[in-house]
Parts: structure tokens; sequence; C-alpha cells
């Protein structure tokens, strides 16, 4: 019911829709998106038969209906710079989103720092590799809806440990339909699936 995309912001302060460091690893573009303005990106095209352009966030919204959900992995690490990107240029481009979208999106981001400033407005999960860390961002900012964790890396006893908090668990980083089984039997609130047509069946 739902799709996580990878947001990285332009020099222009918008976001677009991209997983790789740089634009030369799918597209005819070189470098970071960071450092490209909306018209330089505009003329990006994939490497693919089809050459698609970029897709711009604000393309999606039409596409929503009222029972999608939108998971958006906050990219924020400038691989061309080897440093953080602006946080009040990226808070402004979050809060350009429009209200009647809020409720269905969340936040994912694994910068600690960041965490504070954007879960106030927004449904938020911290990002992390253990689960110790992903506790102590919990406490430190109790605003945090829940963790964002690779399947192997929690287990069921944990997910049920962050239910009694009132937390959520995303699980995502799992490659065949017998890891996507199993992340399912320990109950998270959801799972990102690599094959969702697999995931459906076992489910149902």
């Amino acid at each position: 019911d739902g799709v996580e995309v990878d947001v990285r912001m332009s020099k222009d302060g918008t976001l677009w829709l991209y997983h790789e460091n740089k634009l030369e690893a799918h597209t005819d573009g070189v470098g970071c998106i960071f450092e490209k303005t909306d018209e330089t990106l505009e003329k990006v095209r994939y490497k693919s038969l089809r050459r698609e352009k970029l897709t711009r966030l604000d393309q999606i919204w039409p596409l929503l209906s009222p029972r999608h959900q939108l998971i958006l992995d906050l990219k924020h690490w400038n691989e061309c710079t080897a440093g953080y990107v602006d946080m009040q240029l990226f808070k402004e481009a979050l809060y350009a989103i429009p209200l009647e979208f809020r409720d269905q999106i969340v936040l994912d981001s694994s910068n600690p720092n960041w965490l504070a400033q954007i879960s106030q407005d927004f449904k938020v999960v911290f990002s992390t590799v253990t689960f110790e860390e992903g506790l102590k961002q919990l406490e430190k900012v109790p605003a945090l809806s829940g963790l964002m964790m690779r399947s192997k890396d929690i287990t069921a006893e944990q997910i049920a440990y962050l239910k009694t908090l009132g937390k959520e668990s995303y699980l995502f980083e799992m490659r065949s339909s017998k890891k996507q089984r199993a992340a399912l039997q320990k109950q998270p609130s959801a799972i990102l699936a690599d094959d969702p047509r697999g995931a459906l069946v076992i489910r149902d």
C-alpha cells in the first residue's frame, strides 16, 4: 500500500528522486544532484531503453490516492563535497510538501542531528544499523515514530519491545521469498519488499 523512494536536493532547493550518490551511475549526467540546478537536471536522462527523465518529488502528488503511504529516504550526504547538505534548505524543501499529503508521508533519516528538527511536524523514523543506537535516539527524541532497520539486524523480540513503547518498525533488505517470509513473521509495522508481488502472496 505504499512505496519508498530516495530524495536528494538540487542546488535550487528542489527535491528529486534518485538513489545513487552520483548521476553517472544510472544517467547521462555527471556529478551530484546537490551541485546541479533544476534546469540542468531537467535535461538529464536515464541510460535505460526509454531514456526516462529524472523525477521531481512534486510530480508524485497527483499519483497518490488516500490509501497510499510514501516513505521518503532523505539522502543528506553530498558525495561530491564529502559533507552534509544545507539542513535549513532541505527542511524548507520538506515543508513545501502540500499539507494534505503530510499524514501519508514517513521521513526516513540516518542523521541524528536532523531528527529533532523534522520530527515535530512529520512522521519520522530513524535509520540505524543497531537496535541499541535506535533506542538511544528514541529516548533522546521522543517525537520519533520508530526505527528503520535491515531485517537481519532486528529480532522479533526487539520489534515487540518497540510496540510496548508505542513505536513502529520498518524492515528492509530482504532479497528472497524466504527472507521476506522471515521478516513478516517478526510482525513489524511494514516491510520494504524487494519483491512486492511475492511479499503480498506470502502475506495473504
